[in-house]
Order: C-alpha cells, then structure tokens, then sequence
C-alpha cells in the first residue's frame, strides 16, 4: 500500500526573479568583480573603436591616400596652435559635443546585446 505522504502533490512554488533570488555571499562578490571588469573592458573597447570611427572619417576625406591624411592632420594641427584661446575653446566644446554624441549613440547601440550577453554569463554561473 502506497504511503499518503510520497502521494501528496506539491503546490506550486511562487516565481522569484534571478535577481531577488538569495545567492552565498562570496557568489555575489564574484559577480559584482565580474561585472566591474566587463563593464570597464566594454566601455574602454567601445572609446577605441569611436576613436578608430574618427580615424576613419580622416581616411574617407584623404580618400585612402596617407600623404593626404597627414596633409589634414597637419592643417588641422597648425590651425589649432595659430588660433587664439577663443577660439580654441570654442573648437574643443564643439569637439566634446560632437563626440559625446557619437558616444552615446554608440552605446546605445552597442549595450542591449552586451546586457543578453553579460545575463547569459551570470545565469550560467563560475565554470570550472
């Protein structure tokens, strides 16, 4: 004869999120050294490639040519040091906004498949 107690159907357990759910101490900290270096790793790694993307947008106007590249670059640079201090704080905020928004327009871009991706790992836990 079967026991009642092995017949006994369970309830349903009501649904904590991963986030809510209580993980030991030394896991947490883990994931928050984890998420502290990919989080620097990802943002260092996304300012080199926006600063490759104005490298690029040099090359584009030389048309591929190097002589023509340095050729801006240098204009560039011997306008800059001729111009007086107005000027030359007017030509850095416009180069701080202008970058700026090319760096949040990257990000947001960039940071949904970056947020699956470091949920994904978190999710999988330490691997062996």
């Amino acid at each position: 004869m079967p026991s009642l107690q092995s017949e006994r159907v369970q309830p349903d357990l009501p649904f904590v999120p991963p986030l809510l759910r209580r993980l030991p101490l030394k896991r947490v900290g883990a994931d928050v050294a984890y998420l502290a270096i990919a989080l620097s790793c990802w943002t260092i790694g996304n300012l080199l490639a926006l600063l490759g993307c104005v490298v690029a947008m040099f090359l584009v106007i030389s048309h591929g040519n190097i002589d023509v590249f340095f050729s801006h670059l240098n204009n560039l640079a011997s306008r800059y040091v001729a111009a007086d201090l107005g000027r030359r704080a007017a030509f850095q905020h416009q180069l701080v906004w202008g970058f700026s928004i090319m760096a949040v327009i990257f990000f947001a871009v960039r940071l949904p498949r970056f947020v699956i991706r470091l949920r994904k790992e978190l999710a999988e836990g330490p691997r062996p």
